[in-house]
């Protein structure tokens, strides 16, 4: 069916091409087999994007914002470590079986040689992190023996760093690699989850010293 705008078309291409990606990979994605999915002129890639370069970086941060959102609610109301443990696990699950760890690693990858692909990659990135962000900033407030000691962005880098080292070792883990790793941060996180007021203070002096 023919589009009914320019924007219809352009959404249709996006779509397209993230599909391919999904499924075959960013090295599939060509004006030939996009425009051939999305039932549309080959010549409408260039026409709204300009290369076929451009239409990846695109894709990517599309299919990106639209899987944040899709975890948005989990994000909001996550006020544990287990929470974040056990929201980090579902999202990983989610993210294989949808291809889009993949995708996401292959970005990265490609993105070291390619300026306009790591531009996109950045922005995909920024993305995670902002629902990220509020879940450290949650966690280390007050009442947390961490609260003043750990800086929220600093941590909200350490979970970022742990989300790209899965995205980018994910291909060659096997299932029981994933879950030996999540029950080990499980386990830990329901310790620190489970300290009482006293052990508390206690942490968060021996912090405060050594910092």
């Amino acid at each position: 069916m023919p589009p009914k705008s320019a924007e219809e078309s352009k959404r249709r291409l996006i779509v397209a091409a993230i599909e391919v990606m999904t499924s075959d990979g960013i090295a599939a994605v060509s004006a030939r087999a996009v425009s051939q999915r999305a039932g549309l002129a080959q010549g409408l890639v260039f026409y709204h994007f300009g290369s076929v370069a451009d239409l990846v970086a695109q894709a990517c941060v599309t299919a990106t914002r639209e899987r944040v959102e899709l975890h948005r609610e989990r994000f909001d109301a996550a006020t544990s470590f287990t929470d974040l443990v056990q929201l980090a696990r579902d999202v990983q699950e989610t993210e294989r079986g949808a291809g889009h760890v993949s995708v996401l690693g292959q970005a990265l990858v490609l993105a070291q040689a390619d300026p306009d692909l790591g531009s996109a990659a950045r922005e995909a990135l920024g993305l995670w992190r902002e629902p990220l962000h509020d879940v450290a900033g949650r966690l280390l407030s007050s009442g947390s023996p961490f609260d003043g000691v750990i800086d929220p962005e600093a941590f909200t880098d350490l979970l970022m760093a742990a989300f790209i080292g899965f995205e980018l070792t994910d291909p060659v883990r096997t299932e029981a690699d994933s879950d030996r790793s999540f029950d080990a941060v499980t386990a830990m996180a329901g310790a620190l989850d489970g300290l009482g007021p006293v052990a508390r203070r206690a942490v968060a002096a021996t912090l405060r010293r050594r910092r």
